[in-house]
């Protein structure tokens, strides 16, 4: 799998993670919001009964008419809020202890109704308010009883909606850390993956630049994986094949292994020089309020900024057209996303750099918004080291086909010498045999003569 494809899965596991937390927090904060109503409702019942419990005390002891007009007021509004539960709560239990409830307060509400009728009429028992008849006293013994059958289902309900609060709260704790725990594993995983393949990538690609830099040029680096260093390292031991068949005397061989070991060097010192700046540039932290101030930095971010950063609008320094705030806006509206995004801003000194931020919204223990936290790094000479290796590779193709046409010259011209020199010892032999002919043939008439 490719470097690059790997983290963007890194990312796009981040994202759903994310997403899944948001979802299960919307969902739980929901749930938690609804059992909490409903626990607000039940409690507002109990208070209503009690309330109309302590009316009908006031009556029966006292006969005022005022106290008979608040408790049938109070009978109408603790009726109504029955019916607000029925339609809110829809567990079986919570509905079987409401229709117990509506029963009892429908013959409280009955019974004592008929009692403040009746003493309406008797007008003349207020002078005497405890005087009551065996019959008074039945129906009052029914709305008491049915009084304790109203309050003890109601309390019950009461415990129902507590319990069913806390098990939304334990339900979302638990979400959310099944989340975040995957969420977290699956990445560890993939970025050790990650690790240990590019590690074992470059370690091959830097022995293998070794060997062939001390003149090996029959070595082929390992490229078994299929990722951008695999390509690289083919890409090597292509340009190797070339350059080895390519070299026919010993001198241009070792001008080339010369060029080679120097290449290797500005390619190893670019490298260095961009780790250094990885290893070197400290994160840059700030903190900022509701209204995008600067209330805080750390050591870099005063020596990007300058010390007067704090009280200043993060706005100030920032240069070319740019939609930051708008994307960081969500946090300030509570998303608890940590959201990523590169931002030019003008240092201290007037340059303008890059920088990468990660930001996340701060909330208080009531969960209102403070402000974001942002950690940014300086992505600038990245940017511009990229570049850099871009055109060394375009420059090292350039030499290297260079150097092939002037190999190729040079062996032309060794082979047009070459004939030179053996057409010249042929015409030398011929010359020789045909002056030993001559010479044979004068031998033979001096004997002759």
């Amino acid at each position: 799998m490719k470097i690059v494809k790997r983290l963007k899965l890194n990312t796009s596991f981040a994202l759903v993670i994310a997403i899944l937390m948001a979802i299960s927090l919307f969902w739980s904060f929901r749930d938690i919001y609804r059992t909490n109503q409903n626990e607000d409702l039940v409690d507002e019942i109990r208070k209503t009964a009690f309330e109309r419990i302590a009316l009908r005390d006031d009556y029966l002891l006292y006969r005022e008419e005022r106290a008979g007009i608040q408790w049938k007021t109070k009978s109408k509004t603790l009726r109504r809020l029955l019916d607000t539960a029925a339609e809110r709560f829809t567990g079986k239990d919570e509905k079987v202890l409401l229709q117990e409830a509506r029963h009892n307060y429908d013959a409280t509400f009955s019974v004592f109704s008929l009692i403040l009728e009746k003493y309406k009429q008797r007008d003349g028992l207020k002078n005497n308010p405890l005087a009551f008849s065996e019959a008074d006293l039945r129906l009052i013994g029914q709305v008491f009883l049915k009084s304790y059958a109203l309050i003890d289902s109601i309390g019950m309900l009461h415990d129902l909606s507590k319990k069913a609060t806390l098990n939304a709260l334990n339900r979302g704790v638990i979400l959310i850390i099944f989340f975040f725990v995957c969420g977290i594993t699956v990445i560890v995983i993939n970025s050790i993956s990650l690790n240990k393949s590019v590690a074992k990538g470059v370690n091959a690609l830097t022995d293998g630049i070794k060997v062939i830099g001390g003149g090996n040029l029959d070595y082929q680096i390992a490229a078994a994986s299929d990722d951008e260093l695999s390509d690289l390292a083919k890409a090597v031991n292509e340009t190797v094949a070339k350059l080895k068949q390519s070299h026919t005397s010993v001198e241009n061989l070792q001008k080339e292994i010369s060029g080679r070991k120097k290449l290797e060097e500005d390619v190893k010192k670019l490298y260095l020089h961009q780790q250094t700046l990885l290893d070197a540039i400290p994160d840059i932290i700030m903190e900022v309020d509701k209204n995008k101030i600067y209330t805080w930095a750390n050591d870099p971010g005063i020596e990007f900024f300058g010390k007067d950063v704090i009280g200043k609008a993060a706005d100030f320094y920032f240069v070319r057209e740019q939609e930051t705030f708008d994307k960081v806006q969500p946090l300030f509206n509570g998303s608890k996303d940590l959201i990523y995004l590169e931002s030019w801003q003008k240092r201290k000194d007037g340059q303008e750099r890059l920088l990468a931020w990660w930001c996340r919204v701060l909330k208080d223990a009531q969960g209102n918004v403070l402000g974001a936290l942002s950690s940014a790094r300086d992505i600038t000479e990245i940017r511009q080291a990229e570049e850099e290796v871009k055109k060394l590779n375009e420059e090292l193709e350039q030499r290297v086909a260079q150097r092939t046409a002037e190999l190729s010259a040079k062996t032309a011209e060794l082979e047009r010498i070459n004939k030179v020199f053996v057409d010249r010892e042929l015409r030398m032999l011929e010359l020789k045999e045909r002056i030993a002919e001559l010479e044979g043939r004068k031998d033979y008439r001096d004997s002759k003569t």
